[in-house]
C-alpha cells in the first residue's frame, strides 16, 4: 500500500514536471528533491538504497558530460542544470543494477527527443533551437521501467 501511493506521488511529479517544463523551460527544484526523497524512500522499503543511491550517479554522468564540454564544443548550453538535477532523481527511482540498463536509458532520452523533433519538422517545416528536455527524460524512464519489467 505504501509503495503503492509512492508510484502515484512519483507520477503526479512526472506529470508536473512535463507540463511546467513544457510551458516555461523550468524545472523546480522542489519537484526534483521530492522524487529523489521518494526515490530513496523506495531505496529503504525495497532494501536496496545502495542500488538507488549508485543509480543516481550513474545515470547522471553521461549528462553531466554533456553539460561540461558540449557547451564548450558547441558555444551554447547543450543541456540545463535543471534537466541533470532531474536524472539524479530518475537514477534513484531506476535503480543501478547493470551498464545495459542505463545505456538502454540513455539511448532512449536521446533517440524520443530526436523522433520528436523529426516529425514536428515534417508535419510544420520547423525546427525549434530549444526543446523541453524533462519530459523526454521522464519518459524514457517509464520506457526503461517497462521494458525492464518486461526482461523479468
Amino acid at each position: 500500500m505504501v509503495k503503492t501511493l509512492i508510484y502515484i506521488s512519483i507520477l503526479v511529479l512526472f506529470i508536473e514536471i512535463c507540463v511546467r517544463d513544457k510551458k516555461q523551460r523550468v524545472i523546480l527544484n522542489k519537484s526534483n528533491v521530492s522524487l529523489l526523497f521518494l526515490g530513496l524512500i523506495l531505496g529503504v522499503l525495497e532494501n536496496n538504497l545502495l542500488e538507488r543511491v549508485l543509480g543516481a550517479a550513474a545515470y547522471t554522468l553521461p549528462f553531466i558530460l554533456i553539460y561540461g564540454y558540449g557547451s564548450d564544443i558547441l558555444g551554447m548550453e547543450c543541456i540545463g542544470m535543471g534537466d541533470i538535477k532531474l536524472m539524479i532523481s530518475l537514477g534513484t527511482i531506476l535503480k543501478f543494477e547493470n551498464f545495459y540498463k542505463v545505456l538502454l536509458f540513455i539511448n532512449i532520452s536521446f533517440i524520443l527527443p530526436l523522433l520528436f523533433l523529426i516529425v514536428k519538422y515534417l508535419l510544420v517545416k520547423r525546427i525549434d533551437r530549444e526543446i523541453a528536455f524533462g519530459p523526454f527524460l521522464i519518459g524514457a524512464c517509464i520506457l526503461t521501467l517497462i521494458l525492464e519489467s518486461y526482461e523479468r
